[in-house]
């Protein structure tokens, strides 16, 4: 497993941040996109956190992802906040971040944030993953050798991806990969499966060819979720106001993602 290590003001992320953030500023330079816009942290009053008898006071934080695409290129920033109840001056050495009980990020402070009694030590991490994080600041008195460390809880959600998977729920449907692109999406049930129809504008999802009549008109069935794969032999829309051709044709397999 490959532990990332940064200076103060020098952060190295791990590899797939990196890449998603070239990946945006690359895009707004060619003019085919824009960075996503993060939404900004609320500002902290050090003066209302309560110490409660601790040497440090570390906040837990809730944080948000802004989306660039619905709920997908998603990031935000954690505003980690940690406050020194002492009397004295301490530094702030490192931050280390934990994802399941794994280290996946590491900040060293070169030279060591200095804040004196009463003061807040604020960094900022860019991410873009959700889950249940673990961020722990190391600290020491200033001048000091012995470090002592204090841990907080970081939540962090996409609320986009939350909404539309309780949609899917709502609709019956089942939530997966879809289309060429593999993207996350929901596959809804319909509520007109197996009617019959003779045109695809006709059904929620497809209208699967079943044969001909005594006309040469196309026939088939409703779908039963909205999105089929596969190649399939559909009745398209619009198919209705084509005329009918006596004999029909070999009906063609249309392939769908």
């Amino acid at each position: 497993m490959r532990t990332h290590l940064a200076l103060r003001h020098v952060v190295v992320v791990p590899l797939f941040l990196l890449a998603l953030s070239l990946s945006l500023t690359a895009s707004s330079a060619l003019g085919r996109g824009k960075p996503v816009e993060k939404a900004a942290a609320p500002k902290v009053d050090v003066k209302a956190i309560k110490c409660e008898e601790r040497e440090v006071k570390f906040l837990p934080r809730d944080v948000k992802l802004v989306c660039k695409d619905e709920y997908r290129d998603c990031e935000a920033d954690i505003p980690l906040v940690a406050k020194n109840c002492s009397k004295d001056f301490l530094e702030f050495t490192k931050l280390e971040i934990f994802e399941q009980n794994r280290r996946s990020l590491i900040l060293e402070f070169s030279p060591a944030s200095i804040i004196p009694p009463g003061s807040a030590w604020q960094e900022k991490v860019p991410w873009t993953t959700v889950g249940d994080v673990e961020a722990v600041v190391y600290f020491r008195p200033a001048g000091g050798s012995s470090t002592d460390k204090v841990q907080t809880d970081v939540k962090v959600r996409n609320f986009a991806l939350d909404t539309a998977k309780a949609a899917c729920e709502k609709c019956s449907g089942t939530w997966g990969t879809y289309g060429i692109n593999n993207k996350e999406r929901c596959n809804c049930k319909t509520k007109d499966a197996d009617k019959k129809c003779t045109d695809g504008n006709q059904c929620q999802g497809i209208c699967l060819f079943d044969g001909y009549d005594n006309q040469g008109r196309e026939l088939g069935h409703c779908s039963d979720v909205e999105r089929v794969s596969g190649c399939r032999n559909i009745v398209a829309k619009g198919q209705s106001k084509i005329p009918p051709r006596n004999p029909p044709p070999r009906k063609l397999s249309t392939c769908l993602d």
